[in-house]
């Protein structure tokens, strides 16, 4: 019923996946050596997870709050800026919040068009 050490699990290991491509001490002394580019895609590629994990567990307001503050706790924990944390954090709360996109409606069936004897 309750899977908040699920939870919390994989906003750990998706932060430690940041952690693994993204060093927090050159985004903390030397900001400009790092891609924008590459930041962008490591956190896209998280918020992916992140949404895909939203989708299959379906996590109520509560469960999304405590993944997000695993997550936001994570990344502090390991020395990130606050305004890095700050951001990717946002991040990941809009891509689990974010609503399913609506299936589109089925096309009508139109019958054929020909004799009718």
């Amino acid at each position: 019923m309750f899977h908040f050490q699920d939870d919390k699990a994989l906003a750990l290991e998706i932060a430690s996946s940041i952690a693994a491509q993204v060093s927090a001490k050159v985004l903390r002394e030397n900001r400009k050596s790092l891609s924008v580019n590459k930041i962008t895609r490591v956190l896209e590629k998280a918020f992916v997870q992140a949404s895909a994990y939203q989708a299959a567990q379906r996590m109520g307001f509560v469960r999304r709050s405590l993944f997000a503050n695993a997550f936001q706790w994570a990344l502090k924990e390991q020395a990130y800026p606050q305004d890095f944390v700050v951001m990717a954090t946002e991040g990941l709360l809009v891509a689990i919040s974010a609503k399913p996109a609506p299936k589109p409606a089925p096309k009508p069936v139109t019958p054929p068009r020909g004799n009718t004897s």
